[in-house]
């Protein structure tokens, strides 16, 4: 299953290359700040575990040269799960997940900076987990699909390469573990810092000044 994730991203990213709409790659790594949210079925409880950190890396393409809206594919690797704090122990949960994502990246160029928002699903495998809350009796579901909404700033210079910091709050929009006696749900917050290349040396619309001869 990974490889065939990492073999649909390089499709796409040498498809649009190949469309001359490929407008740069990038790499980014930092930090998820992460919990889970356990349905239970009998009593009928919903429990909300305490946050554990971990870190992500993503390696991501930006096509189209559109002033304001672009579209970002993704490919992720990031830490997820929680601490399950029972009277006896506390029971630590990680999962490692490789992710697809696609975002639209709604920009706006400023003299300095270009702010700018992201927003899209995520299509998550369960690479491996290391969970020991008594609850969890079974497998995570190899497949799922989550959420994100982001913000960034990427500093303006006059290189091909360019600096950013990006924030993401990515929920399950459906459950990463389901057991007729409980389902689960992962949420974090994901804070990172990254590099993007720019294959073209394009003029930004606000990034380069003109002179004009008198």
């Amino acid at each position: 299953m990974k490889k065939i994730i990492l073999f649909l991203f390089i499709s796409v990213l040498i498809l649009e290359a190949r469309a001359q709409r490929f407008n740069s790659i990038a790499i980014a790594a930092g930090v998820t700040y992460a919990n889970q949210k356990f349905l239970i079925a009998e009593p009928p409880e919903l429990s909300r575990k305490s946050y554990v950190l971990g870190f992500n890396v993503a390696v991501f393409g930006e096509f189209f040269t559109r002033d304001y809206v672009r579209w970002v594919t993704e490919l992720q690797y990031n830490q997820k799960g929680s601490i399950d704090k029972q009277p006896e122990a506390n029971y630590p949960n990680q999962l490692q997940y490789i992710c697809w994502n696609n975002y639209a990246k709604i920009r706006y160029e400023m003299d300095r900076i270009i702010p700018y928002i992201l927003i899209g699903p995520r299509l998550e495998y369960n690479m491996a987990q290391g969970t020991s809350s008594p609850a969890i009796t079974g497998k995570f579901l190899p497949l799922h699909v989550s959420g994100a909404v982001g913000a960034g700033v990427e500093f303006i210079n006059y290189y091909n390469i360019k600096f950013f910091v990006e924030g993401f709050y990515n929920p399950d929009v459906m459950p990463a573990y389901v057991q007729p006696e409980l389902h689960i749900f992962n949420k974090d917050f994901e804070l990172r810092v990254g590099l993007k290349y720019e294959f073209a040396r394009r003029k930004e619309r606000c990034n380069t000044p003109t002179y004009i001869e008198q």
